[in-house]
C-alpha cells in the first residue's frame, strides 16, 4: 500500500515540476555582432525611426561609455548629426498572447558625459520614461519586467529619446522571455506524470519493494 502512495506522491511532484517550465526567448539583442559606428538608422534587430539615427559604441569608438553591468558594444540613444533624438524600435513586432507571462529586460545607464537624459520605454502595456543622470548606472536597469494581455495582440519594442542631445542614454543587453508560449496547459504534465509512473514502476530500486 505504501508503494502506491509512494507512486502517487512521485507521479504528483512530476507534474509540479513541469509547471514550473523553462523560459523562452522571444528577442534578444546585446549589440556585441555590430561594428562600433556613427549615425546608424539601424541597430541589430532594431531600426531608428523618423529619420533618428543612433551611435553603436564600443571598442576604439567610446567603449568606455558602455559601464558595467554593460558591457562590450551599447547603442547611444543620442545619435550623431542630422537628427539624434532617436527612436529604436524592434524591426519586428512580438505577438502577445493571454495567459502568458512575457518578462522584459534590459539595460539603461546615463550618458556617462554630464547631462541628464530622458528615454520613454514602451512594449504593449508597459510604458515607463526613465530620466538618468549622467552617472546613474542603476535607476534604468529592469529585469524580467513582466508584461500581460487580456487580448492577443503584436507590440513593437521602442526606445524613445526624449533628450535633444547627441549624448543620450546607453542602451544594451535588450531581452524578453516568455512562460508556456505555444504548450498545452494539459497535455506535457499529463504525459510527464504518466512517463514517471511507467519509470518508477519499471526501474523501482531495492529500497522502494522494502517499503511494500
Amino acid at each position: 500500500m505504501k508503494r502506491i502512495y509512494l507512486l502517487l506522491v512521485a507521479g504528483v511532484l512530476c507534474g509540479i515540476a513541469v509547471f514550473l517550465r523553462i523560459p523562452t526567448t522571444v528577442f534578444s539583442e546585446n549589440f556585441d555582432s555590430l561594428k562600433p559606428e556613427l549615425s546608424l538608422v539601424d541597430a541589430g534587430a532594431f531600426d531608428a525611426l523618423n529619420g533618428t539615427n543612433v551611435d553603436v559604441l564600443g571598442s576604439g569608438l567610446n567603449g568606455y561609455l558602455c559601464s558595467a553591468p554593460e558591457s562590450d558594444n551599447c547603442v547611444d540613444m543620442g545619435g550623431t548629426g542630422g537628427n539624434p533624438q532617436a527612436t529604436l524600435q524592434s524591426v519586428n513586432p512580438i505577438d502577445l498572447k493571454p495567459g502568458i507571462t512575457y518578462k522584459l529586460s534590459f539595460q539603461l545607464i546615463g550618458s556617462q558625459r554630464g547631462n541628464t537624459t530622458s528615454t520613454t520605454v514602451s512594449f504593449g502595456p508597459y510604458q515607463q520614461t526613465f530620466e538618468l543622470g549622467s552617472g546613474d548606472n542603476k535607476s534604468g536597469i529592469v529585469k524580467n519586467e513582466p508584461v500581460t494581455v487580456s487580448v492577443p495582440q503584436s507590440a513593437y519594442l521602442t526606445f524613445a529619446n526624449n533628450t535633444n542631445s547627441e549624448q543620450g542614454a546607453l542602451l544594451d543587453n535588450v531581452s524578453m522571455t516568455s512562460l508556456g508560449e505555444g504548450r498545452s496547459i494539459w497535455t506535457i504534465p499529463l504525459l510527464l506524470v504518466a512517463a514517471c509512473f511507467v519509470i518508477l514502476f519499471f526501474l523501482r530500486p531495492s529500497w522502494l519493494g522494502k517499503l511494500g
